[in-house]
């Protein structure tokens, strides 16, 4: 990257539920190693990937580990562009009191507007 240019937009869309397939916690990876980058990292939750920042998990029967903590050290990684599709939530029930983390909470044109905005787009 040269001295004037703006890093990388780059966004992290989770959509999937996050137990029963490694899709979020590969997102969750992936993040963590672009945070080392110049990179401007965001990420957002819709669709079931709502789930994946839900308080209280117990994914123990599946023998795996909880994930929801581990979005709590995203700042430490300089990412804390962190959105949630509202109606997403709704849908399902949740509220922000529920999540493990502090969103932005973005309306389906919202959230289509900071999509069109990155530079790249990884769904997990």
């Amino acid at each position: 990257m040269t001295e004037n240019s703006e890093p990388k937009k780059v966004m992290v869309l989770m959509r999937r539920a996050p137990y029963g397939t490694f899709y979020i916690f590969e997102g969750l990876q992936t993040m963590l190693v672009m945070g080392a980058y110049e990179l401007d990292i965001s990420l957002a939750f819709a669709d079931d990937g709502v789930y994946a920042v839900t308080d209280g998990q117990d994914p123990s029967a599946l023998q795996m580990k909880p994930l929801a903590r581990t979005f709590r050290a995203l700042p430490d990684f300089d990412i804390d562009q962190i959105y949630i599709h509202k109606d997403s939530l709704e849908e399902r029930g949740l509220t922000l009191d529920d999540l493990v983390v502090e969103p932005e909470v973005l309306t389906s044109e919202e959230l289509a507007q900071v999509i069109a905005n990155q530079d790249v787009v990884l769904p997990f």
